[in-house]
């Protein structure tokens, strides 16, 4: 007997509520046993009265127990069904009855759960709403899901038709915050492998692209994302100043979206250092180097450099320094900014309407253009798709096309070649070449000079010695053109423009537009100026300019590099020269005399061509020097192409030996050059 499974009954009573007669007060009949006719004694009375009489039953089965226990606990769409099993139990009738209760109580509970899921919207208004179809239910349960949902809530419920049209943001703002999570994402899969050590970060780097499963996936898809969304930033702030987005009152929101510029570059430069190979490594030297020049540099200068890097070189400190600027302070500034840039858009002003239709005479065009759109599911469907196309894009082109370059381990020892910053900072690089002041202040240091001798006031030799006419003398280049000029241009071009703008219809006495050609000319002016600016200086960060290594080297780098070339331009893949890229089995063994291929032919095989441009090349430098250019030439050159196999295991040796006139150059010049190289039978460069 269990004290659990006790069903309890009245005592029999006539209709004033009292026992009725014959019937024991004690629960017995006259013999003194159970009124059922079983010998257990569990009767109870109510107390004083003795009005009710309670008796236990235990006769119920295991079994029962159980099937009573799961039904009591069974979800209220079973226990709508159980009455419906004994019908389904007895007639046809009631089987299809019972199928057809079935169906109604599934279908509820379906309802139920996607209405859960989606916040308030059913079976049949969610399949209307991917279907572009009007809501079914009234009042309109899409309006609910703003209410219910977190990710709705944030959004408007409707658009101004005219602002999203697609011709006008070209989703560059969508875009960019897709991208921040893309990085998001891959990055903590990325930070699980990866340990911020100078003896461990280059190897955590080797296993995640050889050992983790689709870990060489995962950090294309990073290097990809990160160099799209500069990109993307800088084509947004681009699109906002072409529509006169930044005039009242979305002043502030375009000084948040500058903020948020440097922050995009901060977060990409900080994630430059941490492959700790050889172009991350003096990438970052040259661009912490700067801080060097910050006036006055015996303080300030030092501090910022101390500070950046950990100490006067690049080692675990600074390493340290980037992973934790890069993986938590800069993320979290990020998304603050981030969360005001999008209150203000989404809350305060709204997404800025084309200029033409917002001043438009026809007061019909500027009715439709203050026409509205829901967000759900006119715009939803649209980020999704745009969210899927973008997915598809990103993942093939960095499985097919792109892989984020990784070279030789760090060595502070050995610069590379032409050695240049990231992309969006060449421009600060070409800066610290100082095309234009330092050549300007040279000139007029000269005019000076010329000017004082002629009045016989200085002498020749005087002239170095003298910083009163000695402008070169007292110009700081590396402080002008690395620190002070780059921290000008950000705040004239970029947070003075609203003001540049309102102060220039203001001079004028013009009124205000956002038309690009109307009453904005002065801003525009600016525009295009600065444009063609950082362009040119853009040029000159390049290694294409200001810049040359020895003849023969230059012809090593350019057919047999030490390391891989980054292009100055983003998502193109390093190059790593054309000996390479023939691989293991198309460089036969072999001594080969250059000049014997120096007429290309049809009939040649890659490799003879390979060898055939390499001989013009030498050429081509022998008829520089013979034309007096005595930097880039060289007198009487010759080459030799030399393949060994080195190791049984498939290691070939790789040598390009480049011959002149010793002596000529320079008096220590011996005359001969050797670029060696290793390729592995395994090796694959594209």
């Amino acid at each position: 007997m269990g004290l659990f499974n006790r069903q309890i009954k009245k005592k029999p009573a006539d209709e004033n509520g009292k026992p009725k007669a014959g019937a024991p007060a004690d629960g017995h009949d006259t013999n003194g046993h159970d009124a059922n006719g079983h010998a257990e004694d569990v009767a109870q009375t109510d107390g004083d009265t003795g009005g009710e009489l309670f008796q236990v039953q235990t006769r119920e089965t295991r079994s029962q127990r159980f099937v009573g226990f799961v039904r009591e606990k069974s979800p209220h769409a079973i226990k709508e069904l159980v009455p419906w099993v004994e019908r389904a139990r007895s007639t046809p009738e009631g089987r299809t009855e019972f199928v057809e209760k079935t169906k109604e109580v599934a279908w509820q509970q379906a309802d139920n759960t996607v209405r859960a899921i989606t916040a308030g919207m059913g079976i049949a208004d969610t399949r209307a709403f991917f279907r572009g179809d009007p809501a079914i239910e009234k009042p309109n349960p899409r309006y609910k899901v703003h209410v219910n949902a977190f990710f709705a809530h944030i959004r408007p419920k409707y658009y101004e038709k005219s602002s999203t049209k697609f011709s006008h943001t070209w989703g560059l703002g969508y875009l960019s915050f897709y991208m921040f999570m893309l990085e998001t994402i891959t990055g903590v899969i990325l930070m699980v492998f990866y340990t911020p050590s100078d003896r461990r970060a280059y190897e955590d780097i080797v296993k995640i692209m050889t050992e983790v499963p689709f870990g060489q996936l995962m950090r294309d898809l990073h290097r990809v994302g990160a160099e799209l969304m500069v990109l993307i930033v800088v084509l947004h702030m681009t699109r906002v100043f072409l529509t006169g987005s930044f005039k009242p009152p979305r002043t502030f929101t375009w000084l948040t979206g500058v903020v948020l510029l440097i922050l995009t570059f901060a977060l990409s430069f900080s994630g430059y250092l941490l492959p700790w190979d050889q172009l991350a490594y003096w990438a970052v030297t040259i661009g912490t180097s700067m801080a060097k020049s910050v006036p006055p540099k015996e303080i300030v200068g030092y501090l910022s450099n101390l500070i950046m890097r950990g100490g006067d070189t690049i080692n675990q400190n600074g390493l340290l320094r980037f992973y934790l600027m890069h993986v938590f302070a800069l993320p979290a500034l990020t998304v603050v900014l981030i969360s005001v840039h999008y209150y203000r858009v989404a809350r305060t002003h709204g997404i800025s309407v084309p200029a033409g239709e917002e001043e438009s005479p026809d007061p019909a065009v500027r009715k439709a253009a203050k026409e509205r759109i829901d967000y759900l599911p006119e715009l939803f469907t649209r980020e999704l798709l745009w969210a899927a196309i973008a997915t598809f894009l990103v993942i093939a082109y960095s499985a097919w096309i792109f892989h984020a370059p990784l070279q030789e381990h760090s060595d502070p020892l050995n610069t590379p070649l032409h050695t240049t910053a990231p992309w969006y900072f060449l421009w600060i690089q070409g800066l610290l070449k100082d095309a234009f002041v330092l050549p300007a202040i040279r000139a007029v240091d000269y005019g000076l000079n010329q000017g004082l001798i002629a009045l016989g006031i200085q002498t020749a030799e005087g002239f170095e010695n003298n910083p009163m006419v000695c402008l070169v003398c007292g110009y700081d280049s590396p402080a002008w053109q690395g620190v002070i000029i780059p921290t000008m241009i950000i705040p004239a071009l970029f947070l003075g423009v609203p003001y540049i703008n309102e102060w220039w219809e203001k001079f004028w006495g013009s009124k205000p537009s956002r038309q690009l050609l109307k009453n904005r000319k002065g801003t525009v002016l600016v525009a295009i100026v600065s444009t063609i600016f950082m362009l040119v200086i853009w040029y000159q960060g390049t290694p294409f300019y200001g810049v040359t290594a020895p003849p023969a080297v230059e012809i090593g780098q350019a057919f047999m590099p030490a390391e891989g070339v980054l292009p100055p331009v983003p998502l193109v893949p390093d190059d790593w020269g054309v000996v390479r890229r023939l691989g293991y089995n198309n460089l036969p063994d072999g001594e080969y005399n250059l000049a014997d291929y120096a007429v290309p032919s049809q009939s040649n095989t890659e490799f003879e061509r390979m060898l055939s441009a390499i001989q013009q090349e030498i050429q081509r430098r022998g008829q520089l020097w013979a034309e007096g250019d005595k930097v880039h030439g060289l007198p009487n050159p010759t080459g030799t192409f030399l393949i060994e196999q080195f190791q049984q295991n498939g290691l070939k040796r790789i040598e390009l030996q480049v011959r002149w006139d010793p002596k000529i150059v320079t008096p220590s010049d011996n005359g001969e050059y050797n670029r060696i190289i290793f390729l592995h039978e395994n090796s694959l460069y594209k």
